[in-house]
């Protein structure tokens, strides 16, 4: 067994863009559960076009500006606003001063237990990445077998979208900063699919698997409670119970590392996914 290093340095990026209350709120929630759970030496970062929205954390979080060109670049023109959290992977990489690990959260997830052996296991050469979810090649769903369809048996950037390829979701990524060539090869493939016409909301997701998977460390998998939850399929409520506790950390004037705390001492538990009505899908509700 390779030993872990004792103390890596690591590096979150939060991204929120828009000006939705709600992506924010939840980048807040985010940011908390990490402040708590992150070992030491850690810097939390949040990417954002609304920088004004995170003076409350004052020096605790690094706001990254991502906005005019720059926010266009990122998102392919507009085109395709998820190629950004690639570019969240590769900046949580190159800032400076230089960490040993690099790690992205979607604004979506929650830590719920201390991450030090998780940061310490990607210090030592490890990729780990939330949950792998299927084979694309295999997976019935008629989204899946459109994306296969446009991607499959083929390379992109000199990465190829086999048979065997797993798709991941990448709602939290870490990875050793020694390896963060292997981001910046994910946006080559991305790109190469955008460039070629491929239209699907999965095609950052695919890209990364292509690259990342192959014997990444399954952060969140379906037979533990989750180490960081990520809640992508109940929304609706999680943001109702968010903005409640968020609420009375301000009206109680607490400062971000207090209300950390109480958020640790008073967490969501709610679903991670929610099944929806027939009458609601069909109004299309959240």
């Amino acid at each position: 067994m390779i030993p872990l290093p004792a103390n890596p340095s690591v590096r979150t990026v939060v991204m929120a863009f828009g000006d939705e209350p709600w992506r924010h709120l939840q980048a807040h929630w985010c940011l908390l559960g990490l402040l708590h759970h992150l070992p030491r030496p850690a810097e939390l970062v949040v990417a954002t076009d609304r920088p004004e929205r995170y003076r409350w954390f004052g020096e605790l979080v690094r706001v990254e500006p991502v906005q005019g060109a720059r926010l266009a670049e990122w998102t392919a023109g507009g085109r395709y606003f998820l190629r950004a959290l690639i570019e969240c992977v590769r900046l949580a990489a190159a800032l400076a001063p230089r960490v040993d690990v690099a790690m992205y959260c979607d604004a979506d997830t929650a830590a719920r237990s201390h991450l030090g052996h998780l940061v310490r296991t990607a210090a030592a050469g490890r990729i780990a990445l939330d949950r792998r979810e299927y084979v694309l090649a295999r997976h019935r769903r008629r989204g899946s077998r459109r994306l296969w369809s446009q991607v499959g048996g083929r390379a992109w950037a000199g990465v190829e979208v086999g048979i065997d390829t797993a798709m991941w979701n990448t709602g939290v990524t870490v990875l050793p900063t020694a390896r963060a060539a292997l981001a910046d090869r994910a946006l080559a493939a991305c790109d190469a699919m955008l460039a070629g016409g491929v239209e699907h909301y999965l095609t950052e997701q695919i890209a990364m698997s292509a690259v990342l998977g192959e014997g990444a460390l399954e952060i969140n998998p379906a037979s533990r409670p989750p180490l960081i939850a990520h809640y992508w399929g109940n929304k609706e409520a999680w943001n109702d119970a968010i903005a409640r506790r968020l609420a009375g950390f301000h009206i109680a004037g607490a400062a971000p590392l207090e209300a950390a705390a109480l958020a640790v001492r008073d967490p969501v538990w709610l679903p991670l996914a929610a099944r929806r009505g027939w009458l609601r899908r069909l109004l299309g509700a959240a």
